[in-house]
């Protein structure tokens, strides 16, 4: 029951930490369940982390299109492409934060 519990909050934590430490707590969890052989936690930890990192890849992705569109000069309104870019994102990151909400909170009741 004791192990039950402490995976369920670890669990939890790993999403929640949206809140207070994104990306690194589900990482340094990540990495130290996996010595610990937990299955339940590895990969809880992992989908956080992905769910926590991915919008800064996708801006990340976002930036370097743009700067390639805009050295070719091929892309005449690069400010409209830079706005739907930035849009899509902030969309995107919204969506995984509820996410991430939604998935501590589910962790947290026992609904894995």
């Amino acid at each position: 029951m004791q192990n039950n519990t402490t995976n369920r909050i670890v669990n939890a934590l790993s999403y929640l930490s949206i809140l207070f430490l994104p990306v690194i707590f589900p990482l340094i969890v990540w990495i130290v369940a996996r010595a610990s052989d937990d299955p339940s936690i590895v990969k809880n930890a992992r989908k956080a982390f992905w769910s926590q990192i991915f919008p800064l890849f996708y801006v990340i992705f976002a930036i370097l299109v743009l700067s390639i569109a805009s050295l070719s000069s091929t892309l005449a309104h690069s400010g409209a492409v830079f706005g739907i870019l930035l849009t899509f994102a902030l969309l995107i990151a919204l969506l995984l934060f509820i996410y991430n909400i939604a998935m501590g909170v589910k962790m947290l009741l026992g609904r894995e």
